[in-house]
């Protein structure tokens, strides 16, 4: 994988498909740019280039000693999309989603489409207090333990390093006091919200999200679960090419 020198430590990045529209996807918490293997070769034969990347402090890319919020995440894409010529298509899941997010209210002139997958843009006091316990959990034991106590069942997923997971949660968890969902409603893409009826995070920040953005469709999938693109990546791909060649 290529990377993007982002002042003293590098994000690695991969771009597949020769043409088209550029479709950025972002994978959550202890994912890494794999997690997609189930959807890159899907949307490079229906024409489009895509872009998937590690998040820092996962899988390949670095783990600055600085702090993380939100907004440096979402920097993150940004820099990237502009890197390999954007605008893009950005979908994020989970974690990503809100990168997403944040990515497309502080880069509007770099998005196309949103499609945000099982996240939210606000946490109550339980999330919260989840977010702090991975954070502890990184701390203490490692990133492996992360994986243990996030019931990773990915092979393909890789132990983060653990000071930089910390700062990354902590930020999430920054929902709780300064969610974004007000922001939501300056967004003018057409945006697609999809989560699993079974998503262990639920299903009401799917719908606040959908509530917010102007215009947005939200589909809630029977049966779904967190991981959609994992339990069913046909389907998944399906929706996810029909949105996007329905906008042009």
């Amino acid at each position: 994988m290529p990377e993007l020198d982002r002042g003293g430590w590098s994000l690695r990045y991969e771009v597949a498909g020769a043409g088209g529209a550029l479709v950025a996807l972002t994978h959550g918490f202890g994912a890494t740019a794999e997690t997609w293997r189930g959807q890159v070769p899907a949307l490079v034969d229906a024409g489009f280039r895509v872009l998937t990347w590690d998040l820092r402090a996962h899988g390949r890319s670095g783990s600055p000693a600085e702090p993380i919020t939100i907004a440096s995440l979402g920097e993150d894409l940004a820099a990237l999309v502009r890197a390999v010529g954007g605008p893009a298509h950005a979908l994020g899941h989970s974690a990503g989603g809100v990168i997403t997010m944040r990515f497309a209210l502080d880069h509007p002139e770099l998005v196309r489409s949103l499609v945000l997958v099982g996240t939210a843009s606000e946490c109550n006091a339980q999330a919260h207090a989840w977010y702090e316990s991975l954070a502890i959990t990184a701390e203490a034991e490692g990133g492996a333990a992360v994986l243990k106590k996030l019931g990773s069942r990915d092979a393909a997923d890789a132990a983060p390093e653990p000071r930089g997971f910390a700062r990354i949660a902590r930020a999430m968890g920054g929902l709780h006091q300064a969610p974004i969902t007000a922001e939501l409603e300056r967004l003018r893409c057409p945006t697609f919200v999809v989560v699993g009826e079974k998503d262990f995070l639920g299903v009401g920040g799917s719908v606040i999200i959908s509530r917010r953005i102007p215009g947005a469709r939200l589909e809630v999938v029977s049966g779904g679960v967190h991981a959609l693109f994992h339990r069913d990546p046909a389907g998944f791909n399906a929706r996810v090419i029909d949105f996007l060649r329905a906008i042009g």
